[in-house]
């Protein structure tokens, strides 16, 4: 007798049963990716052929974004109560996530996430009719440089970070946040 391991997979959220998006009740998405020479309902030109396509997945695979709805990072968004799938840019994962090789000790990326995301959460709970947003946390980054985003801490290696936060549809119309540095898009 063969008893096969083959887990159910979503056709809503695309994970396995047991491990749903916190999304997918409450949002039916596209069963396909729009791909270059569809035509779309776009809302302000109506229909509109797709002449080239970039989708969110391909910029996680090319190492531009980083997808933060994996591991660790899935159950801090949870615990945070976002229930958007979260990515970061790989610049602003780089220079606040990865932890400086001098803190490697006493600190870590679990760490160094919430921090981010309790503050994000702390400033959308205020804001919590916009799409875009503007929000600050404290970090040590990874080099000893000032960036325009930053402002001095409290303490020498601190700096006062200022992050922008994106919601908008996915590549199927899911629901999705990116952290980013306010010059980015």
């Amino acid at each position: 007798m063969t008893i096969e391991n083959a887990t159910e997979i979503c056709s809503n959220c695309r994970r396995p049963i047991n491990k749903h998006r916190p999304w997918c009740a409450t949002y039916q998405v596209e069963s396909e990716t729009p791909k270059e020479g569809d035509v779309i309902d776009h809302p302000i030109f109506g229909p509109t052929e797709l002449i080239s396509v970039y989708t969110r997945r391909e910029a996680i695979d090319d190492g531009v974004l980083v997808d933060c709805t994996e591991d660790f990072f899935d159950d801090l968004n949870r615990n945070a109560g976002v229930i958007f799938d979260v990515a970061m840019t790989r610049t602003a994962f780089e220079r606040y996530i990865e932890v400086p090789e001098a803190f490697a000790g006493s600190q870590d990326m679990q760490g160094r996430y919430w921090d981010l995301l309790f503050m994000f959460r702390l400033a959308a709970k205020k804001n919590s009719d916009c799409h875009e947003l503007l929000f600050e946390f404290l970090s040590i980054p990874n080099g000893s440089d000032s960036w325009a985003n930053e402002r001095a801490g409290t303490m020498p290696d601190q700096r006062l970070v200022q992050l922008r936060a994106v919601t908008g549809p996915g590549d199927r119309g899911e629901p999705c946040l990116t952290f980013m540095l306010p010059c980015e898009d």
